[in-house]
Parts: structure tokens; sequence; C-alpha cells
């Protein structure tokens, strides 16, 4: 025994000898991200992950500020002069502003910018119409570079603020033929896009998928650089030297890590102990019941700063109200069968298991957080029975004595056993069985189909599935309907993954984005909230609080309500670390 003891002793020792030490005086914050982004191009890609890289590499006109809420100018000098009609927005560059290679940025890269993100032949359908439902044209000044009008094609909401989600890109870096420079607002505008052979070539190639891969294709300007792209691992960003915004003040300007780390990791179990070992810095995506445990620890609350806090994103459950009837059943086309799945769903369980009452409900699309929120629709209560009865009324009986449902379907007896498809983790496969066993004892099967994100995201733009379980990130600011719940979104394979709307809804739709009058405006989406509520394509679940953990190592540690809920590029290290030097085990990257 004795022996077996010093060679188990022995073999620790080695091990420990082997595990590398991570140097907490390095000026580099690793943060933890769940997956790694879809791509980082800047128009194809529109993952979660993809713009909290965004943040430190690409840059806008204008932001939503942090803390006031409010916006302001980023690469324009001031917030656009609005003309008397509501059509004409007059914009001013900065002249401080410069690309790596150091040239100016000038209104040619906003023009190149503007027209990629509009013409047809680019591969964003999921958010063009964001755009090419407000942006017309845009008019500039032979006399002046900097300056520039957009024209809107109507009066909407959002035009104002257009220019805070439009990543500026470099027009000589991807363009030096000027290919796009003749493509024409008009030509981009028509009902039918002419597309020549020389158009074809060029965006199949800025299309292609090195685009959003290839870190020296990764341009940006942003304070930081992609630098490495592990697949599935990591995603390095380095701090530019001699950039342009150095002595910018604005809290996106600012640039005190040398180093960026996205470390991805899918296992919460993993994560908690990545927090443990203090491998990580920061993480907004850990479990809550791993941060709560954690937070019963004196080594991390002395290491780390943690907290839950609200946030506008949600989850749900998308029912394809438009299958293709073949491969994926026309399960969910009827109302009450929709409104039958809210009532089999145990939202309030879920929270009080999943996330120990860290989370809080809403009935539609629009965060309780915000005024524009129709606080009148009741949140649907759990009720097997008020189920059965509309699944009835249905025609779903179990005429076979199986306990599962079935129903004549196209001369076919089918039973009600349906895909619910899910981005595969520990918490999701949880919450999906616990939503199979509830849905069970109504007679309808669940099917838990666990796949990977990539595939997740293009099943659910192509439409294939039958239920999926999603969710959306928020923003204090106004986020257009379009995207989500326009009937052309689903014809385009954008967003609107369900097949959710109508005339009607679309004309809402059309009145909360023309209407600057605030109480129009807020009618408007009460009122879309309510027919969403009514037409159920989604099970509406919960908004789960923000799960922050920060090093302590850092200084000008700041929390936000708004998404990314920290800005990584404000972590200053403390003296006491980065003269010091302390260092702890670690497994590396």
């Amino acid at each position: 025994m004795i022996r077996n003891n010093f060679f188990l002793l022995l073999i620790i020792l080695i091990i420990s000898s082997c595990v590398d030490k991570r140097d907490l005086s390095q000026n580099t914050v690793i943060t933890h991200i769940l997956s790694q982004p879809d791509g980082l191009h800047p128009f194809n890609d529109n993952s979660a992950m993809r713009s909290f890289v965004f943040e430190y590499t690409q840059k806008t006109l204008l932001k939503l500020d942090l803390k006031s809420l409010e916006y302001i100018p980023l690469l324009a000098k001031s917030l656009p002069i609005i003309s008397e009609d509501g059509l004409k927005y007059t914009f001013e560059l900065r002249d401080d502003v410069y690309w790596d290679d150091g040239s100016k940025l000038t209104v040619d890269d906003v023009v190149f910018t503007t027209k990629i993100m509009l013409c047809p032949l680019t591969n964003n359908a999921q958010i063009r119409s964001n755009y090419n439902t407000v942006i017309k044209s845009i008019e500039t000044y032979e006399d002046d570079p900097l300056k520039f009008t957009m024209h809107a094609h109507n009066i909407n909401y959002n035009n104002k603020t257009i220019y805070s989600g439009l990543y500026i890109q470099q027009a000589k870096y991807w363009d030096p033929k000027g290919i796009i420079k003749n493509l024409s607002f008009e030509q981009i505008n028509a009902k039918k896009f002419k597309e020549t052979e020389e158009l074809s070539n060029w965006f199949n190639e800025y299309n292609n998928a090195d685009n959003s891969y290839q870190p020296k294709q990764l341009k940006g300007l942003g304070a930081y650089q992609v630098t490495e792209w592990e697949a599935s691992q990591y995603i390095t960003l380095e701090k530019k030297k001699n950039w342009w915004g150095e002595n910018d003040t604005s809290i996106y300007s600012e640039m005190y890590p040398d180093k960026i780390i996205f470390k991805i990791i899918k296992e919460d179990a993993s994560t908690y102990l990545a927090l443990k070992n203090q491998e990580i810095d920061v993480t907004t995506s850990i479990g809550t019941i791993k941060l709560m445990k954690l937070q019963e620890r004196d080594y991390f609350n002395n290491s780390y700063h943690s907290e839950f806090k609200n946030r506008y994103s949600y989850n749900y459950i998308g029912l394809n109200m438009k299958p293709d009837g073949i491969k994926f059943k026309p399960f969910f086309v009827d109302r009450k069968v929709r409104r039958a799945i809210a009532h089999l769903t145990p939202v309030d369980e879920i929270i009080e298991v999943m996330v120990h009452g860290k989370a809080t409900r809403q009935a539609a699309q629009i965060s309780p957080l915000k005024s524009t929120y129709n606080d009148t629709l009741k949140l649907i209560p759990l009720d097997i029975e008020k189920a059965k009865q509309l699944l009835a009324e249905c025609g779903w009986k179990d005429t076979d004595g199986d306990n599962v449902l079935d129903k004549e379907i196209n001369g076919i007896r089918t039973p009600f056993k349906f895909k619910l498809s899910y981005m595969s983790s520990p918490t999701s496969k949880e919450i999906v069985l616990m939503i199979k066993e509830s849905m069970y004892k109504a007679g309808i099967v669940a099917e838990p189909t666990p796949m990977d994100f990539t595939l997740f995201y293009k099943n659910a733009m192509d439409h294939n599935f039958e239920a999926m379980l999603g969710g959306w990130g928020g923003s204090a600011s106004y986020s257009n309907p379009m995207q989500l719940w326009h009937t052309s979104s689903w014809a385009t394979k954008g967003s609107n993954f369900c097949g959710f709307g109508d005339s009607e809804s679309d004309e809402l739709i059309k009145l909360a984005n023309s209407s600057l009058d605030s109480a129009k405006h807020t009618e408007a989406l009460w009122r879309l909230q309510a027919r969403i509520y009514e037409d159920q394509p989604y099970v509406f679940l919960y908004s789960t609080k923000n799960k922050i953990a920060i090093h302590k190592r850092f200084d000008n540690i700041n929390t936000y309500f708004e998404r990314p809920g920290i800005m990584l590029n404000d972590l200053k290290i403390n003296e006491s670390f980065s003269s010091g030097g302390s260092k702890i085990p670690n497994n590396g990257l």
C-alpha cells in the first residue's frame, strides 16, 4: 500500500511539473464564450458571438452609449442634421480616422459599405431588410470628402440611427478596381436587380468563406486586430500600434489590454473549473448554478467580482407555421395547437430548476425593461387540461391507445411526434428534457434533436425544422421588427424562421417604423405584440439574467444592462499585478 501511494504521489508530481504557469501580470484579457462565431464577415454573419468580437475590431458612425442609453457619434463628428421632412440625414465624418494602411476614412468608404449592405448579391438576407427599407441613396459633396447626406425611402423610426449598426469598410481594400463605385443606388433599388458577370464575380469573391475566417482578411477600424483563430478553441485579438483613436475619450475607444482572447468553452463544468483555477478573466455565460456555487467560496470572491444583471435578451421555442409538409410535418399550422404547446411548456419550473429563479418571464417579443412592452398581455400558465382541450378541438386524438395523439394528415394517420431542435449544451439538453416530459402528459412526443450552432442556424434560416429552442439578444435601442416578424423576412430566408405574419401584421410593422410620434409608435408596437401573442409563433420562455464574473486584477470594472454587459477594452490591469507578476497553474490554450 505504501509503495502504491508512493507511485501515485510521484505521478501527481510529474503531472504538476508539466503544467504551464499563467502569468497574471500579463496585460491580456481572456474572456469566455460558449461557441465560436458563425464567422466574422462584416455583413454576411450574424451571431451574438460575432458582435462580441466586433466591439473591438469594427466601428460604426454612431453607437448607443452604455451608461446614458442615448446615441453618441463615433466616426461622425456629431449626430446627423435632419431635414424638416424627416427624409434627409446629413453627416460629417471625423477628420482624424485612419485605416490600417494609413489612408484616411472618407465618404467613399461609407458609400461602398452602404451599397454592399443593400445589394441583393451580398449573402446577408437575414439583416438586409433592416437597411434597404430605410436607406434609399447617399448624396455626396465634391467640395467636402467628409460630408454626405443619407436619403431615406420614407419617414422611419430607425432613420436617424441606421448607421449605428453598419460596420464601415474600406473601399480601397475590398474594391481596388472600383467595380462597386459603378453600381448605382438606382440599380440596387430596382425591383429586378440586373446582375452582370463582373458584379457576379466580385460578389462571389466577397462572399467567400475566407472573408469570414482568415485573420488577414478581418479588417476594421477598431483598436484591435484578429491575429489568430484556432477553430473551436480561441480567437486572439491584438492591440494595434499607432491606432487613430488612442487619444479618444469614448469608452469604445479605450485600449488598455494588449491582447483580448476569446476562449471557447462549451461545457459549463469546464467554465466552472476555469474560473476556479483563474484560467479566464471574464465570463458572461457561465451557468447560474455554477456561479452561485462559486459565490459561496471565499477564494472565488477574493479573486473575482461577480453579479447577476438583467438584460434585454430572451429564449423561446419557435414553431414552424409553414413547413414543407413532407420532411417536416404540419404540426403547428393551427393557432390553437401552438397555444396548446405554450400551455404544455413548464416555463416557471424551468426557471426555478435550471436558473434558480435568476430569470424573468415575458409575454411577447419586447423586453419588460422597455416602456414599449405591452403589459396587458397575460403570461400563459402551465395547463395540461387546457392544452388537451385545444388539441382535441383541432382533431388530435389517441385513436390506437398508445398514449400518443394522432390525426389524419393528407390521408395518412400521423402521430404527434415532432423534432425539437436545439444547440447542443448540457443546460439546453436538460431544458428540452423537461419540455419533453411535460408534452408527453398531453400525448405529444417531443424528440430532442441536438446540433451544433452552424447547422442549427442554417436549418432555421432554411425553415428546415419542426420546433426549435432558440434565443435572441436584445438592446435598449429600438429593434426594427422587420428582421424577425415581417413576411418578407420569411420569403427571403431571413430571421422570420417560423413563417409568422400577413398583410395586417406587416402594416403594423410599417406603422411602428414610420410613426415618429411616440404615442403612435408605441400603439403600433403594442398591437404587434398582441398579434404575435395571439398567433403564438414563439412560446416565449424567459430572459435570463446576465451571469458576470470579472477578475479583480483589473480596474475599471463596470457592468451594463446593454450588450455585451462589459467592455473588455476598458479593463485596466492594476498595479499590484502589473508590477508583481503573480502566477497560477494553467493548462494553457
